[in-house]
């Protein structure tokens, strides 16, 4: 089956960033992330902010198998603070 493996730590900082520029609109790339040793990037990727979202579009090449590649987009979902901490009443 194989498997792939992409540090998040760059898009939990490019979170970080855009909420230091205040960014609210627009289409923007917030980091560059290089394929490296904490990853399996095939190649590089920007993890951007576009429509309210902040986002990674990734190729990943599959590893313990043959070969194989993976293609994902990964969004960054801030928590409601309206809703943190309290239990939904059903």
């Amino acid at each position: 089956m194989g498997q792939a493996f992409l540090d998040l730590q760059p898009v939990a900082a490019a979170t970080k960033l855009r909420r230091a520029l205040r960014l609210t609109a627009g289409e923007t790339n917030l980091r560059k992330v290089n394929p490296d040793a904490d990853n399996c990037l095939l190649s590089d990727s920007f993890v951007t902010y576009a429509n309210g979202e902040v986002a990674i579009d990734a190729r990943l090449r599959l590893r313990e198998v043959e070969s194989g590649e993976l293609f994902v987009t990964i969004k960054w979902i801030e928590p409601d603070s309206a809703n943190t901490g309290k239990q939904a009443d059903h």
